[in-house]
C-alpha cells in the first residue's frame, strides 16, 4: 500500500489536476520562453501574441502528454512499488480515485486543441515541427509505437520538449534558424535525454516487471549511472567549447556552467544508493527534474545581460514577460524547495 492510499481521497476536480501534473508545465513555460530569446538577441522584436499561440501549444502539449501517459502507464504505475513526487505517475489512477477513462478522454480533448492550435501557426515550416511535436508526444506510451516501452523514451521526450520545443517558438518568432542558436537547442536536448535517464531508473523495478524496456532496464543502474555522469561531462565539455569559439555570448556560456552543481550532486547520490532510500531518492528525482528550467533560465538570462551589454535591442515588453516568468517559476521553486528539504541535503548543502 503507497502512501497515496492513505490519504483522504481528493475531490474529483482536484483528482482531475492533479492527474496533470501541472507542476512540470514549468518547464515547458521556460522552453518557449528561451525560444523566444533566442530571436530576439538574433536582433527580432518579440510578438506577443505568437509567443501565447506557441505556449499555450506547449501547454496543451505537455498535459495530454500527461493524461496520456497515465492511462497507457497504469500498469507499470501500479507495479512501482516505489514512486516519488517526481516519478511514477500522479498516483491518481492507480489510487482509484477516477477512471483511467477520464485520463484518456482528457488526453484526446487536448490532443483536438492541440491540432486547432497548429492551423494558426504562421507557416508551413513552424506547423510541420508542432505537428512533429504532438504526434511524437502521443506516441511516447501510446501504440502503436509506445515509443518509452522500447528504449525510445528519452530520446523522444528530449526531442520534443528540449529539441522541437525551443526551436518551435524560436522560428515562430524570427521565421529562420541560425546556426548559433541550435547549439543552445543541443546542450538543452541532451541534458532532457539524461535527465528522463533517470527519472526512468527510479522507475526501474516497476518497469522491468511489466515488460517495459526503458534505457535504465536495457543498460540496467550501474550502466544508466555511469551514461549519465559522462553524458554530462559532454554537455558541460559542448558549453565550454562554444563560449571558448566566441559561438555564444560570455554571459551566457558562464551562466549555463553555473549550473553544473546540480548534475554534480545529483551523480554523487546516484554513486551513494539514494534510489534505494525513498526520501534521498525524491530529492534527486527533483533536482534532475530542476536542473532543466534552471538551464533554461540561465540562457534566457545570459542572452538577455549580453544585449543590455552590447546595446542591443533591449527594452520591449518581452521583459515584462521574462520577469513575470521568473517570478512566477522562483516563487514555485522557492516553496518546492521548502517542501523536498526533508527528502536528502540540497546541491547547494
Amino acid at each position: 500500500m503507497t502512501s497515496n492510499s492513505l490519504e483522504t481521497a481528493p475531490r474529483p476536480l482536484l483528482a482531475f489536476v492533479r492527474l496533470g501534473r501541472p507542476k512540470f508545465l514549468f518547464q515547458s513555460m521556460l522552453v518557449v520562453a528561451a525560444g523566444v530569446t533566442i530571436a530576439v538577441h538574433s536582433g527580432h522584436q518579440a510578438n506577443l501574441g505568437w509567443y501565447l499561440v506557441t505556449l499555450l501549444f506547449a501547454w496543451c502539449t505537455h498535459l495530454m502528454t500527461h493524461y496520456c501517459n497515465e492511462y497507457f502507464d497504469l500498469e507499470a504505475d501500479r507495479a512501482n512499488a516505489a514512486p516519488t513526487s517526481w516519478t511514477g505517475g500522479s498516483r491518481i489512477l492507480v489510487g482509484g480515485h477516477l477512471r483511467p477513462e477520464v485520463s484518456l478522454g482528457a488526453a484526446f480533448v487536448l490532443l483536438f486543441v492541440g491540432v486547432l492550435l497548429i492551423a494558426l501557426l504562421p507557416s508551413l515550416e513552424t506547423r510541420l515541427v508542432a505537428t512533429a511535436i504532438i504526434a511524437v508526444a502521443w506516441l511516447y506510451t501510446a501504440p502503436p509505437l509506445r515509443l518509452n516501452y522500447h528504449g525510445l523514451g528519452e530520446v523522444s521526450s528530449a526531442l520534443v520538449l528540449y529539441g522541437l520545443g525551443p526551436l518551435l517558438a524560436w522560428v515562430v518568432q524570427a521565421g529562420t534558424i541560425e546556426p548559433a542558436g541550435l547549439g543552445y537547442v543541443g546542450v538543452l536536448f541532451v541534458f532532457q535525454f539524461l535527465r528522463m535517464s533517470i527519472m526512468n531508473l527510479s522507475d526501474i523495478e516497476g518497469d522491468r516487471a511489466t515488460g517495459k524496456r526503458t534505457l535504465a532496464v536495457r543498460l540496467g543502474a550501474a550502466g544508466l549511472i555511469r551514461l549519465f555522469a559522462a553524458g554530462q561531462l559532454v554537455g558541460y565539455a559542448a558549453i565550454a567549447l562554444l563560449l571558448v569559439t566566441g559561438v555564444i555570448p560570455v554571459s551566457a556560456g558562464l551562466l549555463m556552467l553555473a549550473t553544473a552543481p546540480v548534475p554534480i550532486w545529483v551523480t554523487r547520490q546516484l554513486t551513494t544508493g539514494a534510489l534505494a532510500d525513498p526520501r534521498r531518492a525524491n530529492a534527486v528525482t527533483f533536482w534532475a527534474s530542476m536542473h532543466m528550467p534552471l538551464t533554461s533560465s540561465s540562457i534566457i538570462v545570459g542572452l538577455l545581460v549580453d544585449l543590455g551589454v552590447h546595446g542591443g535591442l533591449l527594452w520591449q515588453p518581452w521583459l515584462a514577460v521574462v520577469g513575470a516568468t521568473f517570478l512566477i517559476f522562483g516563487t514555485w521553486l522557492v516553496r518546492a524547495t521548502q517542501a523536498n528539504r526533508a527528502s536528502a541535503p540540497s546541491p547547494a548543502g
